[in-house]
């Protein structure tokens, strides 16, 4: 399945094209276009002080990293680890990279994958701009409730 013919929601063709264009809105991005200072650059999520890219407000800050361990133990576990979900969102390639799901009757590790990079964008986004707390525990049933929104769509196409 070629990324192109993968169902991707609007909000996950933004995230997936400003990721891989290294266009996220992030800390380092912002703090470079408006000159920010060293401590405006912070992670709001851990208060983490280094260099914060793409890849750390998506994958490895540490409560994030949290939310890809759990997705990856229930559903992609042995085969897949975060490196592996994050050089198949960089090179589009998740044929190669992700090959294995527990579930792969109904769901595709790639859908799984992109299905909660969306929502850990959206958790994100509502802890920056509605000055709530990161909760990955919130982000994990979001993701699972997606998840199942998505196997019970496909129920209804096959």
């Amino acid at each position: 399945m070629s990324f192109l013919s993968l169902p991707l929601t609007y909000t996950l063709r933004y995230v997936i094209f400003r990721f891989v264009h290294k266009k996220l809105p992030c800390c380092s991005l912002l703090g470079y276009i408006y000159k920010l200072p060293p401590s405006a650059t912070w992670c709001t999520i851990c208060n983490c002080h280094t260099v914060k890219s793409a890849t750390h407000l998506l994958f490895t800050c540490p409560p994030k990293h949290f939310v890809w361990d759990e997705i990856i133990f229930e559903f992609l576990w042995p085969t897949v680890d975060i490196t592996d979900i994050l050089e198949s969102c960089l090179h589009l390639d998740f044929q190669s990279r992700l090959v294995y799901c527990k579930f792969s009757d109904v769901l595709s590790p790639a859908i799984v994958s992109l299905i909660s990079l969306a929502e850990i964008w959206k958790a994100h986004f509502q802890c920056v701009f509605n000055f709530t707390a990161y909760n990955p525990n919130h982000v994990l049933h979001s993701i699972r409730r997606q998840i199942a929104i998505y196997i019970a769509e496909q129920a209804l196409t096959d």
